[in-house]
């Protein structure tokens, strides 16, 4: 169920998504006193719900371009936080708009559950904030993405069982392979067990020292239970998360719809290039950084399929609804920065994996195929209590997954089930997944190793465990691509605020801003090393992958 939709306000064209849809977008209602307009527009999305422990979300967000603007160069509009119309349909909507203004969450006010559609939503945005003068001139292109809503409240760091742990997992330091309860008060000392299992990733401070969290008051590194760190994302506030990772539509509508602020800092010597020689020189430079297959060919070509469009001078995309891979994690702070959202830590991630359950940890050993080998070791993945004692026995035929036909944004694998859980088709011919007796793990579909589909293990009727769906509902956070998370390990990524998500826009290089998400002065942001690889068991934490997605979160607002 991709999440992310794309559409001009001149166009009156469907795009549609398999998850949310906005159609008949217009202005109206513009006031050139007050310099305001209405955005509005339709909008609708499959299996929404609002119960007693959550919702999910539309987060909404807007760019535009004047006549006098590059065709590459689109800037982030400032919503109305007074004056909006959640529109009419078949529930009861609200927003709640942040302060800094960059979007709106779009969700029910009231429990309820099923497919969503609202008419006549208006967005007001003053333009006179955005520098507009003539507003009857601006090209304004829609966003919408789905998110959930964490809540407040306690939760589990790490999956120590009181003698086996997830790989470098988070641990009471002096009652090692023990997971420690963040709450309001400060945790008892944290710290991580074998530095030499994330190459020595993690600093002195967090695997010798040890750190403490109170959800409330932040990190205290020094150990007198003050807060040195005060704003860190320590997972205990509520926040949103995406409910998918990143497609390759949503990035190619990033490529295409590029934020980047005026300056003059820019390579005048960048030399010209057949792919992009339709492109103002400044945004050479940007699109050289973002493109992720920029200066190379992708191993996966069947499965990467964003390509830039020579003649027209835009990218394109023929699989929208799959996951994108092999990001870099400056090119996901770039996206969280133009999206205005930001990237999630280590402790909010385990905390919307499992909510406020305690880790599971059930070995199974009864098979020939070790559990190591199966990418599986016994500690929970994101679909929580798995009771069932069952799983694949061998790597042969029962193995294989077979997509129903082309990948066409509705494809699914027609014989998955239970007994396949924890096989993840992301590595279906590498040394991950080992190929025994034959040599591919699926058929039909585009073939070859990488991305497929988000969300594509859910259906109408499966349950969380075979959906692979979290405590709170959010998909894929222990299949698919892994997640570039914000490590605890170094001072670069303890620096990470729960105030600051991104403003719209990149600088003239393409990149986030250095205090776009930090709370202490770093002159080069959030840096690449500062980010640690999640994927499979909540807690497992390691360094590096093959396939590496995007996922981003937002502190709820004040008024949620």
């Amino acid at each position: 169920m991709v999440s992310f939709f794309l559409l001009s306000l001149t166009a009156t064209t469907q795009l549609l998504a398999n998850g949310i849809t906005v159609q008949k977008v217009s202005l109206s209602d513009t006031n050139r006193t007050e310099k305001t307009v209405a955005i509005r527009f339709n909008i609708s999305w499959e299996n929404s719900w609002r119960d007693s422990i959550n919702w999910d979300a539309a987060w909404i967000f807007v760019k535009f371009r004047e006549p006098k603007d590059s065709v590459w160069r689109y800037r982030h509009v400032t919503l109305s936080q007074t004056g909006n119309i959640p529109g009419t349909g078949n529930a009861n909507m609200k927003f709640a708009i942040p302060d800094d203004r960059k979007g709106a969450f779009y969700y029910r006010s009231e429990m309820g559950s099923g497919h969503l559609k609202m008419d006549s939503v208006k967005l007001l945005w003053h333009y006179g904030a955005d520098l507009v003068t003539n507003i009857d001139s601006v090209e304004v292109k829609l966003f919408a993405t789905e998110m959930v809503y964490v809540p407040g409240g306690s939760f589990a760091l790490g999956d120590g069982n009181g003698s086996l742990k997830s790989n470098s997992a988070f641990q009471l330091k002096n009652a090692p392979n023990n997971y420690v309860m963040i709450t309001e008060q400060w945790s008892p000392l944290i710290n991580t067990k074998n530095n030499n299992e994330l190459s020595g990733q993690d600093d002195i401070t967090l695997f010798n020292d040890g750190v403490r969290i109170s959800g409330l008051q932040g990190l205290d590194i020094n150990n007198d239970k003050i807060a040195d760190l005060p704003d860190f994302p320590t997972g205990y506030r509520s926040f949103y998360c995406m409910k998918y990772d990143v497609t390759q539509g949503q990035y190619t509508d990033f490529l295409n719809t590029l934020s980047l602020r005026d300056s003059s800092t820019f390579s005048p010597f960048l030399s010209d290039t057949v792919r992009l020689k339709r492109i103002n020189p400044k945004y050479k430079l940007a699109l050289r950084r973002l493109d992720v297959f920029y200066f190379s060919k992708p191993l996966n070509p069947l499965r990467h399929t964003i390509a830039l469009d020579t003649v027209q001078g835009k990218y394109t995309v023929t699989r929208p609804d799959r996951a994108i891979g092999n990001t870099s994690p400056e090119q996901a702070l770039s996206f969280n920065d133009w999206a205005g959202l930001r990237p999630i830590s280590e402790p909010e991630f385990e905390k919307a994996a499992r909510g406020p359950m305690a880790p599971v940890y059930k070995k199974i050993s009864s098979y020939a195929i070790s559990d190591s080998s199966l990418g599986w070791s016994g500690f929970d993945w994101a679909w929580g209590n798995d009771t069932l004692s069952n799983r694949v026995t061998s790597y042969n035929a029962n193995l294989i997954l077979n997509y129903n036909g082309v990948e066409n944004g509705k494809e699914f694998f027609t014989n998955y089930n239970y007994l396949k859980r924890y096989f993840n088709p992301l590595f279906a011919n590498s040394s991950r997944n080992p190929t025994a007796t034959i040599e591919r793990r699926f058929t039909g579909g585009d073939q070859e190793d990488g991305p497929y589909r988000v969300g594509i293990f859910a259906t109408d009727s499966s349950d969380r465990i075979i959906s692979g769906a979290s405590y709170y509902g959010i998909m894929d956070l222990s299949k698919g691509v892994g997640k570039n998370v914000v490590s605890m390990g170094l001072e670069t990524g303890r620096s990470q605020s729960f105030k600051k998500h991104g403003d719209g826009y990149l600088n003239a290089y393409g990149n986030h801003e250095p205090l776009e998400f930090s709370s202490i002065n770093l002159s080069f942001g959030i840096a690449s090393a500062s980010f640690i690889y999640r994927l499979e068991a909540v807690s497992n934490r390691n360094n590096n992958s093959t396939y590496t997605g995007i996922r981003c979160v937002r502190t709820a607002p004040s008024d949620n």
